[in-house]
Formats: C-alpha cells, structure tokens, sequence
C-alpha cells in the first residue's frame, strides 16, 4: 500500500507527514512524499531538501519515505501522481480555511474529493497516539452514509467508538428521513461490531459548528465525512469545508460520495 503526502516545506505539511507515518505503521505501508517545482532548474534543489526532511527521521520511518518530485502545479497534478503512483491514501496539510482558500482557491474541496481515493485532511495538530472516538454526521441525503463503512473499518483498526450525530428535524417526513439515515448508521455499525452511539445535535446553530462542538465535549480524535457537490441541498458542500479546517485541529477522513464505489474499492489502508 502506499500513502501519497504532498509537501511543500512547511510546518503544516510536515505535521501531515507525522499523521501519515503514524497511519503507515499499523497499515505497514509506504510513503511517497510528493513536492512540485515550477521549473527544471528547481529540481536538484528540491530532491536535496527533501532527502534532508527524510534523513532527519527515525531508521524505522525513514525506510517507508520515497521522496519525488516533479514539474508542474501542486493542486493540479496531486491526483495525477496518485493515480499514476498507485496511491491508495492521500494524507494532505491544511493551514486551515484561509490557508486552503489560498492555496487552492474556491475549488478547494473538489481538489480534495476529485481522486478515487479517500484524503486524511490534517492541520497543525500532531497525531494522536491512538483513534478513540469518531464523529460521524449524518444528513437527510443518501450520500452522507457513504462514509459509515470507511468509519467502521478504520473504529475497528484503532478498537475506536463512532459517535453518530445528526440534527433535530421538526417537520415529520424530515424526521422520518433522518431516522430512516440514522438507523442505517446504526444498523450497519452493529452488524460491523463496532462500539458506537447516537446523539441528536441541539439544532440552534449551523450543523458544521454544533458537529464541531460535540467534536470537542466529548474529546473527538477523528471527524468522517462525505462530501457531495451535486446534492440539492448545495449547504452541505460547505458544511465539508468547514468541517475539514474545524478549529479543533482534527484529522478529517473524507471521501468523493459520488465516486464511492471506486474509493471503496481501491482503500485497502482500511480493509486490511
């Protein structure tokens, strides 16, 4: 298996390199550390720094790491070398929304959605010694259970707790929906084994911001999320931004809802 981090040098993508070998050792995996040049010239340059960045690791580590790099734009060819590199998990560092903004500009999240792949979204916060508890929300679309068998497979990995959270819904077909969505989370984290609970939000603020919040009362280590830029409630492609650069500073697993069976058939990190 190998793990694609891209990284330009700075303290946020070196933290993603952290989360990435952390990942790497439970899934005895390789790491291919990834850095674009604008041009040729540059190469040498950058090969040499990043056989620095490696060297500096402990020997264990140091042998997953493959460094690369390659001509062209960061944000335009990180799904190409997946692809072409067999990558089967992207672990990628954000400076948060303005950093992300900045970098990739308002077609943020389809960058990070746009591979058959699933992307780990990590900040400045180093990884956790293990994954205890998850949060999964879960909407009234059909696309946002996509995530809840990545969410299984990755509880089970750590022996983690997947917290599913939604929120309150006054009108009756709406709460049947969401119950309807609910019960399918529920059902399918019982059939895995997996320890799980069910909370509903308090429904007076945003989704994303009360997602968070319960994220940080009950001492979240992960939040999961599918995201869908072609749902009719167009709110939940910006409910993904917000959660991925949440103020906590968690990893954030998400995954293309729209190309969910490719993903779930090349994620072997998770169904190992």
């Amino acid at each position: 298996m190998k793990i694609l981090v891209p990284f330009d040098f700075t303290s946020i993508t070196r933290t993603a390199l952290d989360h990435a070998l952390a990942y790497a050792k439970i899934a005895n995996a390789s790491i291919e550390l990834f850095h674009v040049v604008d041009k040729e010239r540059d190469i040498s340059d950058a090969e040499d720094r990043l056989s620095a960045i490696v060297k500096e690791l402990l020997p264990e580590d140091r042998n997953r790491v493959e460094p690369r790099v390659k001509v062209g734009t960061i944000f335009k060819d990180i799904t190409k070398e997946a692809q072409e590199g067999d990558a089967q998990l992207l672990v990628m560092g954000t400076h948060g929304e303005k950093g992300l903004q900045k970098l990739v500009g308002s077609n943020a999240i389809k960058v990070i959605t746009s591979g058959k792949f699933p992307f780990i979204i990590t900040q400045g916060k180093g990884p956790a010694g293990t994954i205890k508890r998850i949060v999964l929300p879960v909407n009234l679309t059909k696309e946002s259970l996509q995530i809840v068998d990545f969410a299984a497979k990755v509880a089970k990995r750590f022996d983690a707790e997947v917290h599913i959270v939604h929120e309150p819904e006054e009108d009756e077909w709406l709460d049947k929906k969401i119950r309807i969505n609910t019960a399918h989370a529920n059902n399918h984290l019982t059939k895995e084994g997996v320890k799980h609970s069910v909370a509903t939000l308090p429904g007076k603020k945003s989704f994303a911001t009360e997602v968070i919040e319960y994220g940080a009362i009950n001492n979240a280590d992960f939040f999961a999320v599918a995201h869908f830029s072609e749902s009719i409630l167009p709110q939940f492609d910006r409910f993904s931004q917000v959660l991925i650069t949440n103020p906590l500073q968690l990893p954030v697993l998400i995954i293309n809802a729209s190309d969910v069976g490719r993903v779930r058939g090349h994620y072997t990190f998770i169904g190992m």
